[in-house]
């Protein structure tokens, strides 16, 4: 599986673009700011995200090609 997802993020290009999910936004915005915690982050465009509202932003991914 992680060889997967290495081999579809070996591009330059990003695969899901790079604004926030729309639904990972509905739910974070109304929340107090603290910390969170995003698995399987892909390329980071929620982490990112979370990270410019101002959360303490923890994200991983099995690719490392994806991180």
């Amino acid at each position: 599986m992680k060889a997967n997802w290495n081999e579809r993020f070996n591009t330059e290009e990003f695969q899901y673009g790079t604004v926030s999910n729309e639904f990972f936004k509905s739910q974070i915005d109304p929340l107090k700011l603290g910390r969170i915690l995003i698995p399987t982050t892909e390329e980071g465009r929620d982490a990112v995200y979370a990270a410019k509202l101002g959360w303490d932003t923890y994200a991983f991914d099995q690719s490392e090609r994806g991180q």
